[in-house]
């Protein structure tokens, strides 16, 4: 099976990150994920719920 695209959404706020939207939160390494996945050719969007804009992260 190949994976076209990933929700990051959830990614709860916490010391040490920064906040991207409701959904979304990250840190370095964080990023350091999403760049891989994106090199991938996976496209990374960060909503909360289905029905939430699809915010693209990359």
């Amino acid at each position: 099976m190949k994976i076209t695209s990933v929700n990051v959404g959830g990614m709860a706020f916490r010391q040490g990150k920064t906040q991207v939207n409701n959904a979304v939160s990250v840190d370095e390494k964080d990023i350091e994920a999403f760049k891989k996945l994106n090199a991938r050719g996976i496209e990374l969007e960060g909503r909360k719920v289905s029905t939430d804009p699809k915010l693209k992260m990359m």
